[in-house]
Parts: C-alpha cells; sequence; structure tokens
C-alpha cells in the first residue's frame, strides 16, 4: 500500500519535483560560479583577501585606475609586436607593485612613470636598432605582486609557466622597492634561473648574496646604498661630529642597510666621531594602516639631544615620508645658531619638488639628498651622459607622456633596466639574430660581459657591471637645498657624484678594466 501511494504521488508531482530539482542545481551551480568568478579579476589575475588583483597581464588589465593609459599603450604595442614579428619575438616581465596601500613607501605617481619609462624602452627596442639590433622584437608583460611584494608567490609562479609557451618570458626588469618581500621573490627567481635587472633596488644585502655565490643573474641600474653613502661622504671634508636618525623598522631594507653603511663609511672616510644613533620606527600596523607610534613625538626629544652633542652633520636613514617630521623639529630647536647639514638617499624621488619639504627648511639647516637620474643632471654635467640615449628618451617621454615629468627618475631608471635587458637578450641572439637561441640561460651569461666597452648607455648613466651586477663608477646626483626663497626646481643644477670619485664614461680608458673591490 505504502508502494502503491508513492508511485501515486511521484506520477502526480513528478514534473514539478524535476523542476525544482533543476532549479536548485542551477542556483547552487550559479553560486559556484559566483564564488570561483568573484576571486577572479581576469584571465590570470586573481583577487587576494585585501582585495588586490595580482598576477601577469599583457597590458590589457587596469590594475590601477592611473595606470589605464600606460597599460593600454603596452597593450597596444604588444598586439603589434605579435602581428608583425612573425614569431621572432620574446617577453619581458616587468615585476613590481602596481596596487598600493598606505603601507607601501613609493607612490602612483612613481609607479604610473615607472612604467612609462618601461615601454619607452620597449618603443626603443622595437621600432629602433638602439639597443644592440632590431630582433627579436620585445612584449612586455607587466606583472603585479601586490602591496610590498606580499603576493609575490603566485606571480612568480607565473612566469616560471611562461619561460615556454607563446610568452617565452626571458628576463625580469622593475623589482621595485628594497623591501623584505622583494627579497625573498629575488630569490626565487634566481633559483628558478631567470636573469633580473632591478632599476631602483639598493640594499646590500643583494650584493652579499651575489658575492657568496648564493645566487647570480640579478644586475642593478642603481648603485647600492653604500656606493651612495661613499658618494656622499666623499663631500664632507671637515666634518668632525656625526650623527644617525635612524627607522628601526626592520621590514624596510632601505633603511637598515643606510644605516649600517653610514656607520662603516663616514669614519673610515672623514675620521670625524659618530656619535650614537636616534632611532624612530616606522612600522605601521597590517591591519589598520597606522603607526606604532608617533614619528612626530620621537622626533622633539631627539633634537634635544641634538643640541646637547652638537654634530655637524645629520644622516637621516629612513624614507622622504618621515623627513619632514625631522626638519620640523630641527625648526623648533632651542639651539637655532648649531649649523646642521642633514644628508638623506632618497634614490628617486625630487625632494626639491615637494613642498612640503621644502617648506620645513629653518635657518641654519640645510638639506643635501642623492637622486639616482635626475633629468638635471644632464644639463650640470653633460659629460657623464651619452647624448643619443638622452635625447631619444626626453623626446619620446614628452611625446608619448606629454602631461607627465619624469622628474623623480623612476621613469629612467626604468627605461634603462629594460633597455639593459633587451640589450642581453639581443646579444644572446648572436649575430644571426637567433631568437631559438634567446633563453633565461643565455641572457644571463650576457650579463657577465656588460663591462668594459660592452658597457650600455643608459639615460641615468652609463652601466657597466661589475662581477656581482653593480653599476661600476654610476653617475648619481646630490642636491643640496637651503632655507628661504627657493628657485624653481627645474633651475637647481645637482653635483654630480660617484662612490669612486671617477664617473663612468667610455673614455674611461684602461682604469675602467680594474678589477672593483667586490671582484678583488
Amino acid at each position: 500500500m505504502a508502494n502503491y501511494v508513492h508511485q501515486t504521488w511521484w506520477r502526480k508531482n513528478r514534473g514539478r519535483t524535476l523542476v525544482a530539482a533543476a532549479v536548485v542545481l542551477l542556483v547552487v551551480a550559479g553560486a559556484v560560479a559566483w564564488v570561483w568568478q568573484s576571486s577572479r579579476c581576469a584571465a590570470g589575475i586573481e583577487r587576494t583577501a585585501s582585495g588586490e588583483c595580482v598576477g601577469m597581464s599583457d597590458g590589457s588589465f587596469e590594475f590601477a585606475p592611473e595606470l589605464a593609459g600606460v597599460l593600454g599603450k603596452i597593450k597596444a604595442e604588444n598586439d603589434r609586436v605579435l602581428a608583425e614579428s612573425n614569431g621572432n619575438h620574446v617577453s619581458i616581465a616587468y615585476l613590481a607593485p602596481m596596487t598600493l596601500t598606505g603601507l607601501d613607501t613609493i607612490t602612483s605617481e612613481s609607479t604610473r612613470n615607472a612604467l612609462q619609462g618601461a615601454y619607452v624602452s620597449q618603443l626603443r627596442a622595437n621600432r629602433t636598432a638602439d639597443w644592440d639590433g632590431a630582433t627579436p622584437m620585445v612584449r612586455l608583460l607587466p606583472a603585479n605582486p601586490g602591496s610590498r611584494f606580499d603576493q609575490w608567490q603566485p606571480v612568480v609562479a607565473q612566469i616560471e609557466q611562461a619561460r615556454s609557451g607563446p610568452d617565452r618570458v626571458v628576463a625580469v626588469t622593475g623589482l621595485g622597492q628594497s623591501h623584505e618581500g622583494t627579497k625573498q621573490a629575488i630569490d626565487r627567481l634566481a633559483a628558478l634561473g631567470m636573469p633580473m635587472v632591478g632599476a631602483t633596488i639598493t640594499a646590500d644585502v643583494f650584493t652579499e648574496q651575489e658575492k657568496a655565490g648564493e645566487f647570480s643573474g640579478l644586475l642593478r641600474v642603481a648603485p647600492s646604498n653604500t656606493e651612495q653613502v661613499q658618494a656622499v661622504v666623499r663631500r664632507l671634508t671637515g666634518s668632525r661630529r656625526a650623527m644617525l636618525v635612524q627607522d628601526e623598522n626592520q621590514s624596510d631594507l632601505l633603511a637598515s642597510n643606510l644605516a649600517k653603511a653610514f656607520e662603516q663609511v663616514y669614519p673610515a672616510s672623514t675620521g670625524g666621531e659618530l656619535l650614537r644613533a636616534e632611532t624612530y620606527n616606522s612600522k605601521l600596523d597590517d591591519a589598520t594602516g597606522t603607526g606604532l607610534g608617533s614619528n612626530a613625538n620621537a622626533f622633539a626629544p631627539m633634537v634635544r639631544n641634538i643640541c646637547v652633542a652638537q654634530p655637524d652633520v645629520l644622516f637621516f636613514s629612513g624614507r622622504y615620508r618621515d623627513l619632514k617630521g625631522l626638519l620640523e623639529a630641527l625648526g623648533r630647536r632651542w639651539c637655532p645658531q648649531l649649523e646642521i647639514r642633514v644628508l638623506t638617499l632618497d634614490s628617486v624621488v625630487d625632494i626639491a619638488g615637494v613642498e612640503e619639504i621644502r617648506g620645513a627648511l629653518s635657518p641654519n639647516t640645510t638639506l643635501e639628498y642623492t637622486h639616482l637620474s635626475s633629468p638635471a643632471a644632464w644639463r650640470a654635467d653633460p659629460q657623464a651622459f651619452d647624448p643619443n640615449v638622452v635625447g631619444y628618451f626626453r623626446e619620446t617621454y614628452s611625446r608619448e607622456f606629454p602631461d607627465d615629468s619624469a622628474g623623480d627618475g623612476m621613469a629612467a631608471t626604468s627605461f634603462d633596466a629594460v633597455g639593459v635587458a633587451v640589450t642581453a637578450i639581443r646579444r644572446a641572439g648572436g649575430t644571426g639574430r637567433d631568437v631559438s637561441l634567446v633563453t633565461p640561460e643565455s641572457v644571463t651569461s650576457q650579463f657577465h660581459r656588460m663591462h668594459g666597452v660592452e658597457a650600455v648607455a643608459g639615460a641615468s648613466g652609463w652601466l657597466s657591471f661589475d662581477c656581482v651586477g653593480h653599476p661600476e663608477d654610476k653617475a648619481v646626483s646630490v642636491f643640496t637645498l637651503t632655507p628661504g626663497k627657493v628657485p624653481p626646481t627645474s633651475e637647481i643644477l645637482p653635483e654630480v657624484v660617484s662612490a669612486s670619485g671617477d664617473i663612468r664614461t667610455p673614455d674611461s680608458g684602461f682604469d675602467a678594466f680594474r678589477p672593483t673591490q667586490r671582484c678583488r
């Protein structure tokens, strides 16, 4: 009887039951698809828990609204390469943070300028023969490892997979700032045998690893922290007492490396006394993005100690965003008659163009800072640069991006980093420009020959690399700002210096072949 009732109910309700089941299945499938789709920003681009879109693209994905213009240009050039190269092309991954948070030490403007410089270098590679020939053609693949390189692992895995197949990634450039995540990504790429050219990484830890034989295949366009400190300290003749103002944020390799370099270089070079350091901590809470303490409250008491200690030089080992607080505190010091030179190495930020920094200078206080690639250096010391490269970079950049300035240095150093990679790629192809010969291994082998007469002319200076990948005798600009009426940034000329005192040019002669300290 029960079986009969069941059969009768099924016959009467079969249609509605099947429809209901189908609806349930569609809802479940839709929910699964929505969850899966919501975790993806685009093909090959994943969404992190923080909402960032990370991964490698051909320029078709807009990682941030302010990058849309340059990424669109990169996409168009990549498409042209596919259409016109007849397969005679390779790819370079441009790996650097493109989605920034308050925890980053770079700005969205610098990020955009860096990509723009990389794109201008791609144009020079594909539309002229000036990067050692015209083939193979080059695609540029923007790769975003997220804020502070926190999501580097899946992106590096993409680069690893892209070594073979249609993308044929044979080198990595960019690499961003000197953070712990950057170091970990570089370690992994080195283990994969992927050649790298860093645009603005300056931390000495990378050199220490290469010299110890822990990895090879990394070139750096920028001089190391120690080399920049050496270039600055050479100018401190007559200094007798110096004090270090140090950021203790251990996740920022730049700050810790700069402090160590100054502690070593200053006493040895000047014979002056290095006083006890004053410290603060810029580390931000990962959850809230706020500071662990007030830097303003930290700077005020250290200035009282400065007045008592009477140093003639203050070396600031930190990022430029904290510099304003120190300068403002110095402006309120109870020893206004004490003349102080504040030195800092901020690499690519044009501090003279930051109004709040200029406005914070007080009487008897001067600010001196390094700049890795300032356009003003081309006028200050034209003999230190190749006029053809400078001319191409300046004219093409202003044509492609007429509303933007290359003054922060990110554009020129990224231009050079991509240019070095392209040069190695072209040389790896041999005289026959055989694209089948271009592999990560053959590109890396060319790195070891980029010195002496085989140096690369860059917009930031001549690039002759020593045995651990540093640019030898690289030009560095040092700007000096004084209080009062400051002239427009375009009118301030730097002093162009180097760590050794000799700036590398094609006329360096036999001395260009003497081994550096690291290579002995």
